[in-house]
């Protein structure tokens, strides 16, 4: 079930300073909303005016600069933008925590300790230090980091980025929104000019191995393995994983497309096959055995004869495409392998 927020927290403002704000907002319900800025009570939080939050002293690093609401240290807003280096937890984690140069970082945050206290937040005049798992959103931006392992990202097929720049967006909800499309791409750029004869590198002046770096799609930040029962077909558990390659959809099609040819053609076989011996059926059936053998003879000589090139080459060269089907389609070498190489999901 999900959690309801309380806009006001009864645990945090006393009951009357709860029904002074409950009684403004009652107060100034059919005040024009021009009139409202002029005519708000003093540090009621109505109409974005000043509201009452747990003040946290934030354990600010001695090299790192903060940016409050109120422009000032450790303010009275749980809201920060802090310039300095890499640090996800302690003052001695990260890369600035070994102190690296290069590790630039800027951390936008929202909520520190959020979850603290099982929603409640932290209590006022808490020092606190960064919590990723904990705080209620971010958005960090780091030259020199370990991005996955900072916000506990399952590994995958790509593995976790080491000692590379990165940027992590967090919160209960995130949302990319483009009115005329988005993209999400990896690799190099297509056509930039840096001035460098390599191409584009990565932010430590690598060069960039993968042509095309792959993306995933991690539901649940589980690649692992599930067990599954096989049903009455099948009997018996079966380990299935998680994170599948997506199907490539022109490639797939075709795969269709020619299976759906396949079977036209054994179709057409086993029609054939219904056709010559239906007419060696009717011979049979019209003459009298063992009188008349030479008519049975004509009629198994002709059906012999219709049998390899109608049923038994049709069904040889099935075979075949069938198995270059196979190879084509489903086999990770294929030159049509329906999976794609570098996008997986779970």
């Amino acid at each position: 079930m999900r959690k309801k927020t309380k806009l006001i927290d009864d645990k945090f403002i006393n009951k009357s300073r709860k029904e002074f704000i409950d009684n403004a907002a009652k107060n100034f319900e059919g005040v024009a909303d021009k009139d409202w800025p002029n005519q708000m009570p003093f540090q009621s939080g109505l109409y974005n005016s000043d509201v009452p939050e747990p003040l946290l002293e934030f354990k600010l690093a001695p090299g790192a600069s903060l940016i409050d609401s109120q422009g000032i240290r450790n303010g009275k807003h749980n809201a920060f933008i802090i310039l300095g280096s890499d640090r996800p937890d302690s003052l001695k984690s990260g890369y600035g925590g070994k102190g690296a140069n290069r590790a630039n970082t800027i951390d936008l945050v929202v909520g520190r300790m959020s979850c603290a206290r099982n929603g409640k937040g932290p209590k006022d005049g808490s020092h606190v230090d960064n919590m990723f798992g904990c705080d209620a959103a971010r958005v960090y931006i780091s030259q020199l980091t370990d991005i996955d392992n900072n916000f506990g990202l399952a590994s995958g097929k790509i593995g976790s980025a080491m000692a590379r720049s990165g940027i992590g967006i967090k919160a209960d909800g995130v949302r990319i929104i483009g009115r005329e499309g988005v993209k999400i791409v990896t690799g190099k750029c297509d056509g930039c000019k840096y001035g460098f004869m390599k191409g584009e590198q990565n932010s430590l002046g690598g060069k960039i191995v993968r042509p095309a770096p792959g993306i995933e799609f991690l539901a649940g930040n589980n690649t692992g393995t599930r067990k599954v029962w096989g049903g009455f077909r099948k009997p018996g558990f079966e380990y299935i994983p998680y994170m599948q390659p997506v199907p490539l959809g022109f490639q797939t099609r075709d795969a269709f497309r020619e299976l759906s040819f396949l079977v036209d053609k054994l179709w057409a076989a086993v029609f054939n096959f219904m056709f010559i011996q239906g007419i060696y059926n009717s011979i049979i059936g019209i003459t009298s055995w063992p009188f008349d053998s030479a008519s049975h003879g004509i009629g198994a000589s002709f059906a012999a004869a219709m049998f390899i090139p109608w049923v038994a080459e049709p069904l040889y060269s099935m075979r075949t495409q069938k198995l270059e089907w196979e190879v084509n389609y489903l086999q990770p070498f294929g030159y049509k392998y329906i999976c794609s190489r570098n996008v997986r999901t779970t």
